[in-house]
């Protein structure tokens, strides 16, 4: 498993780092919930609801939590 590591940015942004360098921003969106973005060529699978879309590297969610969560389990696959 990687070794993350949470830089946090107030009051709206946190910075998964693996190594130094980041991998992944975190940030609190003026409508409520949150946006992961990877910083490299990494991209969020598509939901299991929407089997056919296009994946991105930008996903959002609901919590602060739940983003933090989700980051951690895709960089330890």
């Amino acid at each position: 498993m990687a070794d993350i590591t949470w830089d946090h940015s107030p009051p709206t942004t946190w910075i998964a780092t693996v190594d130094g360098q980041a991998v992944c921003s975190v940030k609190r969106k003026d409508i409520g919930g949150w946006t992961a973005a990877w910083t490299d060529e990494r991209l969020w699978p598509a939901p299991t609801h929407l089997p056919k879309a296009t994946p991105q590297s930008m996903r959002f969610f609901g919590s602060l939590e739940e983003a933090k969560l989700a980051v951690e389990q895709a960089l330890a696959a």
